[in-house]
């Protein structure tokens, strides 16, 4: 299957702003079906579709909101 699912360990993360802020940013990509994030555990989870985007890419947009990727995991 196309589909992937991965958590992204994220540090910086302080409040509901900032997770607003990390899915909105990683929700411009393509293939993105869903993105649950949350600041109390310094994490998301990100189900796409890797034909059309890949973990680089959706870590490359977390980064850009000025929080840092710690580690990956694929979920399945």
């Amino acid at each position: 299957t196309d589909i992937n699912t991965t958590e992204f360990l994220i540090e910086g993360m302080t409040c509901t702003g900032c997770e607003e802020h990390v899915t909105n940013e990683v929700k411009k990509l393509p293939g993105i079906i869903k993105t649950t994030t949350s600041y109390e555990i310094g994490n998301a989870i990100i189900e796409f579709d890797q034909t059309q985007t890949d973990i680089e890419e959706i870590e490359r947009a977390i980064s850009n909101t000025g929080y840092s990727v710690t580690e990956k995991k694929k979920i399945r």
